[in-house]
């Protein structure tokens, strides 16, 4: 007895072994599920593309086959998620191939041939109708032939012969009207033809782009949801404004600001319906920042020698190529990484050796990433929405805001006749602003074109509107005198800036010019009267940034239809004193002048969001 019921155990415990090994085995048929892209975050020139499938509930693992990866995927990009209740074991790419395509491809032959045998036809009958038209002509020249013979024999027989002419000409009317019937016919069946070769040749082109296959190996007891990430290319986005603007001269001008990206999409997949995140970042972006290193100094013998201490290092020490010779780099570290810090931080050492060598008393610069967008913005475009994989672009509104602020004229007289319409806005998007080319209209006419600068949210943006050539300057060398004080010259200059305003209502205008500045202390002193300047801008950011360069700002109401002799005059004088066998000149111009206007662009010019740039047209 013992003996049976050991036997029953063992044959049991066999059984629930051969049972829990084939729930561990996956069923060797592959099943196709279906699946589409539900979201897509497009990149400046890649995007990331999730493409869910959902998995039937089943007690054994499964093999399933997930289809329509396009060809631009990245390789080794695609990755899974899934549900709590659903494990994916293996992932597996394979590219494409549809058992249909021969039963498709059997199908638009034998269409095309019945449509070949169609239009065959069809010219076929008009060859026989035109035949039957001959034959009458033929029929009609026997009889004029006979009755001509009958006529000369005095025989002729006028019923018959008027017989026959009714009989040809009912005949003619009726092969007529089948003719032109018939050549309708070969028109159409022609059209049909050839609209179903440009159809077939379009799904033929379509079916000729590779795809790719994922087969994964999962368990779901429970069912559930996949979710396939991967990347792909020849696709991309460029962010670009328009900027509608209404002058309202009773109050503050309206302006409506709207951002719209024009995405380029080739990669051989449609996106229907998804949600369409467009991002300014770069996905491999590195997450750590630079290294401030210390900065090691000495003195040399020859003060000429340190014009520049980096022509003596060792080229291998600074060099592209040569940056890591005689440096250990940790295994853990990655060598672009280290070499990218040590060129931070030689551009540094540089600026910071010219500040305690070079004459200058004051020096202002910024990073070399300073020009760089303020952040990696990503913007989610509220709808689901298609973007059809095409050689053209599409442009999708990603939002829009409705500001109300004072449009204002910079007149410049050092540098145009004209004035430039300028308004500072606000950025009440709730979001931070990427730079972007900008259409800009003023009243319902276009102005011109800017590039908007990036800007943060809550901060000023600053818009060109173009030039109001009813607004014009003038600068003018009222008087120059020169004196001598011992061993100094001084030299008094006396200007006057003209501003004439040709419209019938007051306009707000912001005056500049500029006086010299020296980059050594007592060489050059400029002397200024301040009751001769008058009230300058009391702009906090002006008096920041700008005023300590020299740059001169007024800020003006210039009455209405004030030009000519009732033009608007501004006087103003000061006082150069130097050494007096000397001569101003300026050195290194064009540098100085790329740094400070690169300074001010970068910064904002001390206006907030920072310069959207003057237009090239005018209203």
């Amino acid at each position: 007895m013992r003996q049976v019921i050991g036997w029953c155990c063992l044959l049991v415990g066999c059984l629930e072994l051969n049972a829990a090994e084939d729930s561990s085995k996956p069923n060797s048929d592959v099943v196709q599920v279906a699946s589409r892209v539900s979201s897509v975050t497009v990149f400046r020139r890649e995007a990331n593309v999730i493409r869910t499938a959902d998995i039937v509930a089943s007690d054994q693992r499964q093999l399933v086959r997930v289809t329509g990866l396009p060809e631009t995927l990245r390789d080794q990009s695609v990755r899974c998620e899934s549900d709590s209740g659903l494990v994916v074991r293996s992932l597996r790419l394979i590219p494409h191939r549809s058992p249909t395509v021969n039963a498709e491809q059997k199908e638009q032959d034998n269409t095309l041939r019945k449509l070949h045998d169609a239009v065959a036809s069809a010219k076929q009958e008009v060859l026989v109708i035109e035949q039957d038209l001959e034959t009458i002509d033929a029929l009609v020249q026997f009889s004029a032939v006979k009755a001509s013979a009958e006529l000369n024999s005095a025989k002729l027989d006028t019923a018959g012969i008027t017989e026959i002419a009714d009989f040809v000409m009912q005949r003619r009317r009726a092969l007529a009207k089948e003719l032109l019937d018939a050549k309708l016919k070969v028109d159409a069946q022609q059209t049909q033809l050839e609209s179903k070769l440009a159809e077939y040749s379009e799904s033929s082109d379509a079916a000729k782009r590779p795809t790719y296959d994922v087969i994964l190996d999962v368990n779901a007891p429970q069912g559930g949801q996949l979710r396939l990430s991967y990347w792909v290319d020849a696709v991309g986005w460029e962010p670009s404004y328009t900027i509608h603007a209404t002058s309202n001269p009773q109050g503050d001008d309206h302006f409506v600001i709207e951002l719209e990206g024009k995405i380029t999409q080739n990669t051989g997949e449609d996106w229907n319906s998804v949600d369409l995140v467009l991002c300014t970042g770069v996905p491999d972006l590195k997450a750590d920042g630079p290294v401030l290193a210390p900065l090691r100094v000495s003195v040399n013998a020859s003060e000429a020698e340190s014009s520049d201490p980096f022509q003596r290092s060792g080229r291998g020490e600074t060099g592209h190529h040569g940056a890591l010779s005689g440096a250990m780099v940790t295994t853990w570290d990655d060598p672009m990484d280290w070499q990218e810090t040590l060129r931070l931080n030689s551009e540094a050492a540089r600026q910071q050796l010219a500040e305690f060598n070079q004459s200058k008393t004051s020096q202002r610069d910024l990073a070399s990433d300073a020009t760089q967008t303020i952040s990696d913005e990503t913007y989610e475009v509220g709808t689901s929405i298609d973007v059809a994989s095409q050689s053209g672009g599409q442009s999708i509104t990603i939002l829009r805001s409705t500001v109300s602020s004072s449009i204002y004229r910079v007149v410049v007289p050092l540098l145009s006749s004209f004035a430039y319409r300028e308004v500072e806005v606000e950025n009440l998007t709730g979001q931070n602003l990427v730079s972007g080319e900008a259409a800009v209209f003023l009243d319902g006419q276009f102005v011109g074109r800017t590039t908007l600068p990036p800007t943060a949210a809550g901060g000023e943006l600053l818009i060109g509107l173009g030039a109001d050539r009813q607004v014009r300057t003038r600068r003018e060398l009222l008087d120059r005198t020169v004196s001598i004080k011992g061993g100094n010259r001084l030299a008094t200059l006396d200007y006057r800036l003209v501003v004439s305003n040709f419209h019938d209502q007051p306009v707000a205008v912001r005056l500049l010019d500029r006086l010299p500045v020296s980059n050594s202390s007592g060489v050059i002193n400029v002397i200024v009267d301040p009751a001769s300047l008058g009230n300058l801008s009391t702009d906090g950011k002006y008096l920041r940034l700008r005023r300590p360069t020299g740059i001169l700002r007024w800020d003006l109401e210039i009455p209405p239809r004030r030009f000519g002799s009732e033009a608007y005059d501004h006087d103003y004088q000061y006082t150069i004193e130097m050494d007096r066998t000397q001569s101003i000149i300026s050195t290194n111009l064009q540098q100085q002048l790329k740094e400070d206007l690169r300074f001010q662009r970068a910064s904002g010019g001390g206006m907030g969001g920072g310069m959207g740039g003057f237009m090239g047209s005018g209203q």
